[in-house]
């Protein structure tokens, strides 16, 4: 990582965030390339179940969310989050939300960073997927600050607002973030 990086850390998100993760998703900018919606802090609540399990090494469970702390200030900054898309062939996936007040300053691409030394560092995944709209060129730059590969485009691929959006599509295998 560049000097310019912010030092970030991920803490598994907990009922305390809730707060702060309903604000994030009520930012229209950050929804603007996102498939996010605004919920309510129940809503939050509920779906927080699915990432009670911490241990990225655990056999079944998939998903699993993190805080982005700024590690001088203690703010958090945004949500990252992990899915093992196939446990199988050691497959997962990431993705990234940082609050509008912190964009351009360097906390995505320390976030994604953190993130992936985390994956290959705790479980067994071999490949971590990630997509994000061919009109997010910041998001684009950040997969690639971080060893992603463009892989392709998916057309049409998810709704954003009421309109069908083309992805680009990045790909990062352990062996080559080893390497790196």
């Amino acid at each position: 990582m560049s000097d310019r990086t912010p030092p970030v850390v991920l803490k598994p998100i907990e009922e305390s965030d809730l707060d702060f993760w309903e604000g994030l998703l009520s930012q229209p900018l950050v929804r603007e390339h996102q498939p996010l919606r605004i919920r309510t802090a129940e809503e939050l609540l509920e779906e927080l179940g699915r990432y009670s399990e911490t241990d990225l090494s655990h056999p079944i469970h998939r998903a699993h969310k993190w805080v982005v702390i700024d590690v001088k200030t203690g703010e958090r900054t945004g949500v990252i989050s992990f899915d093992k898309l196939d446990l199988e062939h050691n497959i997962g996936r990431i993705g990234y939300t940082i609050s509008e007040e912190f964009w351009g300053r360097g906390y995505a691409t320390a976030a994604v960073h953190e993130a992936i030394q985390k994956i290959f560092s705790e479980s067994n995944t071999e490949r971590i997927e990630a997509d994000c709209s061919v009109k997010n060129e910041a998001s684009s730059r950040v997969l690639e600050k971080n060893g992603f590969g463009l892989e392709g485009i998916k057309r049409g691929y998810l709704t954003i607002g009421v309109e069908r959006v083309d992805h680009f599509s990045y790909g990062l295998l352990r062996s080559d973030w080893c390497r790196g």
